[in-house]
C-alpha cells in the first residue's frame, strides 16, 4: 500500500523535476523510469555477488568488471559530487543501457567509446534481455542539471531504503506515479482507472495457465491487474513451470509508442514479470498476423480514431469493413483468441447503437457466432477528468456458436 508518507516523497521528487524545467508528466515518468531501472540493475548485481559469496559459484555479471564498468553502479556513484554523478550517468550509464545486450552492459575503451557486445556470443541469448532494455535505443536522458539529478537520486534512495520493502511495494509506487497521467490532459488517454481494470479482470478470472494479451497496452495496466489477480488467488499453489510462464510469455502487449513500451515494460518488471512479450506493433495493420494464440484479451483500445485503409489487415475488414479503430479491435480480439478464449474490452456507446453497415456487422458477428456474455454500460463520468464519452464493457467468449447474452448497467 502506498502511504501518505510515500506519496509525499514521490510528490517532492516530482516537484524537483518540474522545477528543473521538465513539465510534461509523461516525460517526468520516463526519466524516473530510467533511473529506477539503473538502480534495479545494481540491486540485481548485489544479489548476484551475495549469492557468489555464499556458494562460491561464479555467476554472470551485468556490469563490466573494469574500473569504468564498476563506476557505473548506483551504489558506487550515488554519494559522489553532483557533477560527477551527472557525468557518469549521462556519459557512461545511459549510453551503456542503450547498448545493453543479453542482460549485460558494455564496457568502454580508453577513448571513452563503447565496446559493443558481439552478436552470437555464448550468452544465454535474448532470454537474459529484459523487454525494457529492448526499447532503450532511442531513449533520451533529459534531466537538466546535476543538482536536479542529485535531488532525484537522493529522493529515490530514501524511498527504497526506508519505505519500499519489497517488489510489490515498488509496483504500487510505480502505479501511483502512473496515476499522475490521469490529470495530464491528452496523456490521460493512456490510463484506464484501476477500479475499472480490476472489475474487468474479476469478470474473466485469469489463471496461471492463461496467455493474456492487450493489443493497445499503453502503460500495461490491464496486464498488471491480471498479474495481481493471479498472484492473489494462486501464488501459494503455482508450480515452477507456472512461475516461469508468469514471468515471461503469459503476458503480451502491443503499442505504437516506444515511450509507452518502455513504461509498460518497467511497470511489468516491477510486478515480477521480467520478460513479457512487449512489442512495437500496429495491432490492426497487416504487420500483425497473430491468430488463435491467446486465451484472454483485456483492453481499452483507441476509439474516435481511424486508420489508413490500405494498412488495415484484410481479414479484419472481412469481418467489419471500416476504418474505425473501435470496430477493428473487436474483430482483432476474435481473431487473436483461441476457441474458448475470453475478452473484456471497453468500447464507446456507438459500438452498441451505431447504424452503419460496419457497426451492424461486428454486432452480428459477436451475437450470432460467439457468446456475448455481458454488456456493462458505464456513465460518462467514469473516465473523467480526461474523457467524457459514454462507454461500455463488452465481455465475450470466442465459441463459434451463439449463446445467451446478459446486460448490466453500472
Amino acid at each position: 500500500m502506498v502511504t501518505g508518507v510515500i506519496k509525499n516523497k514521490v510528490d517532492k521528487i516530482w516537484t524537483d523535476i518540474w522545477a528543473g524545467g521538465i513539465t510534461n508528466p509523461l516525460t517526468v515518468i520516463e526519466q524516473l523510469t530510467y533511473l529506477m531501472f539503473i538502480r534495479s540493475l545494481d540491486e540485481k548485481e548485489l544479489e548476484t555477488e551475495e549469492f557468489e559469496n555464499m556458494t562460491g559459484e561464479k555467476m554472470d555479471k551485468i556490469f563490466p568488471q573494469s574500473a569504468v564498468g564498476q563506476s557505473m553502479r548506483w551504489s558506487k556513484f550515488k554519494n559522489n559530487d553532483p557533477r560527477d554523478i551527472y557525468d557518469v550517468i549521462s556519459q557512461r550509464v545511459f549510453p551503456a543501457i542503450k547498448h545493453m545486450k543479453y542482460g549485460h552492459l558494455p564496457d568502454f575503451d580508453d577513448k571513452g567509446e563503447i565496446i559493443e557486445i558481439p552478436d552470437g556470443s555464448d550468452h544465454k541469448e535474448e532470454r537474459n534481455e529484459t523487454a525494457f532494455a529492448r526499447y532503450m535505443s532511442d531513449a533520451m536522458f533529459l534531466i537538466p542539471t546535476p543538482q536536479v539529478l542529485q535531488k532525484i537520486i537522493t529522493g529515490l534512495d530514501d524511498l527504497y531504503e526506508h519505505d519500499i520493502a519489497d517488489l510489490d511495494m515498488q509496483g504500487d509506487l510505480y502505479e501511483y506515479m502512473l496515476g499522475k497521467l490521469a490529470t495530464a490532459g491528452q496523456n490521460g488517454q493512456f490510463r484506464t482507472p484501476k477500479h475499472i481494470r480490476e472489475m474487468m479482470v474479476e469478470l474473466l478470472q485469469p489463471t496461471p495457465d492463461d496467455i493474456i494479451c492487450d493489443p493497445a497496452c499503453g502503460t500495461a495496466g490491464f496486464l498488471v491487474s491480471a498479474s495481481e489477480y493471479i498472484r492473489r488467488h494462486y501464488e501459494d499453489t503455482m508450480a515452477s513451470e507456472q512461475w516461469e510462464h508468469f514471468a515471461g510469455d503469459a503476458f503480451t502487449g502491443f503499442d505504437t509508442d516506444r515511450t509507452m513500451l518502455r513504461i509498460s515494460a518497467m511497470n511489468l518488471m516491477l510486478h515480477s514479470i521480467s520478460h513479457p512479450e512487449i512489442d512495437y506493433k500496429d495491432s490492426v495493420s497487416k504487420q500483425n498476423q497473430i491468430s488463435d494464440k491467446f486465451t484472454m484479451c483485456l483492453a481499452n483500445p483507441p476509439f474516435k480514431g481511424t486508420v489508413d485503409a490500405e494498412s488495415i489487415n484484410d481479414n479484419l475488414k472481412a469481418v467489419t469493413n471500416t476504418k474505425k479503430t473501435e470496430l477493428l479491435f473487436l474483430a482483432l480480439f476474435l481473431r487473436m483468441l483461441k476457441k474458448g478464449g475470453q475478452c473484456a474490452c471497453i468500447v464507446p456507446d456507438g459500438v452498441l447503437f451505431g447504424s452503419s453497415k460496419a457497426h451492424k456487422a461486428i454486432r452480428k458477428e459477436l451475437v450470432e457466432n460467439h457468446q456475448l456474455r455481458a454488456v456493462i454500460s458505464m456513465p460518462s463520468g467514469v473516465f473523467k477528468p480526461y474523457a467524457g464519452v459514454s462507454t461500455a464493457v463488452l465481455v465475450f467468449t470466442k465459441t463459434g456458436a451463439a449463446q445467451k447474452t446478459c446486460g448490466f448497467m453500472i
